[in-house]
């Protein structure tokens, strides 16, 4: 069959006008379950597909939403993203993805490129621009959602003056857990590798570490906490390996993400160090990648499909509710043991 089947041929076949065709297929108004299962019979035997793009225009919608993430390389990011696209995919919207490597040019840059194209909504992965500058570029009434790392009660006048619904997890949480599961095990020198100075997860996971470590009275070692360039392997590797050069150095570490940790790990064995024996290693997100390292590593859960999902949930309220109180949703963390720790 013609993939130029169109919306009349479709109600022709079905013995209904195209109005009510149109409505039993889009949802707009009611009709007769019977109609409408006769239908979407006949659209499905005709193949036909809506032109969502004329709908659009007349709609002043084009169903679709931005995604902007600072490293899809980092397979946390992915899963996000595949749990985003299968949520919208179901209300019929599709996704631009945007990389910015945590850049705020590249941010700005971006975000004035998805506005161009008129996209119905944004997602955001928060590295290096205040809310409130992401608002401003969105402009006023983009639908808008932050993924905002770490979860953080705000004040609701300040929900009601940034107009955009967050997405956090309870990162305090599964650090907390970590640091107690070290020293249950008689390890409490303990450091910690963080993100690039700067950056708003990073910063905001390193806090939570000084909060527990001073929480569980364990002292904190300034120099034992060093600041990776970035968040991956390589830059994990450059800085554990000036954090394993000291004589005093910590005999645990803690990171800011996975790849980090795996970098602490190649790090630990070209400075002839047995993992947990002489160095204990945990890092942050359980990616795909934590359970197949040797040894496994140990990590913290960061739940990114339901990451996903409750960002697109956020994002689909908002543009069918746009008047609905914004909101905050705070996911839990916690510790999974494996190998490393």
């Amino acid at each position: 069959m013609s993939l130029e089947v169109g919306l009349k041929d479709v109600a022709l076949r079905a013995g209904v006008s195209p109005a009510t065709a149109s409505n039993a297929l889009s949802g707009t108004r009611p009709v007769a379950e019977e109609t409408k299962r006769r239908v979407f019979a006949v659209a499905e035997e005709l193949n036909y597909r809506p032109n969502l793009v004329a709908r659009g225009l007349r709609r002043q919608e084009t169903r679709t939403i931005a995604l902007l993430v600072a490293d899809i390389a980092n397979p946390y990011y992915p899963a996000v993203a595949r749990a985003i696209h299968d949520r919208i995919g179901a209300h019929g919207y599709v996704s631009f993805i945007g990389n910015t490597d945590g850049d705020p040019k590249a941010e700005v840059r971006v975000l004035e490129e998805m506005r161009s194209r008129s996209v119905d909504g944004v997602i955001m992965s928060t590295m290096a621009l205040s809310p409130e500058r992401i608002r401003d570029v969105v402009g006023p009434t983009t639908p808008l959602v932050l993924i905002t790392g770490e979860w953080v009660e705000t004040p609701k006048h300040e929900i009601r003056k940034l107009r955009a619904d967050e997405v956090g997890t309870d990162d305090a949480m599964g650090i907390r857990e970590a640091v107690e599961h070290l020293r249950s095990n008689g390890v409490t020198d303990i450091g910690y590798v963080s993100g690039p100075r700067g950056s708003v997860p990073g910063a905001g996971r390193l806090e939570r570490f000084r909060d527990a470590m001073r929480d569980l009275g364990l002292p904190v070692n300034d120099a034992w906490i060093e600041h990776a360039d970035g968040y991956t392997l390589e830059t994990g590797y450059d800085a554990a390996d000036q954090l394993l050069s000291r004589i005093d150095r910590p005999t645990a570490i803690m990171c800011a993400n996975d790849l980090i940790a795996i970098g602490v790990l190649e790090a630990a064995r070209d400075n002839q160090l047995a993992v947990p024996d002489d160095l204990a290693v945990i890092g942050f997100d359980d990616i795909p990648t934590a359970k197949h390292v040797s040894p496994r590593l140990t990590t913290i859960i960061n739940p990114a499909t339901l990451v996903g999902y409750a960002c697109a949930d956020a994002l689909m309220r908002r543009i069918d509710r746009p008047d609905t109180p914004y909101e905050h949703t705070a996911l839990p963390t916690h510790l999974v043991a494996r190998g490393t720790a």
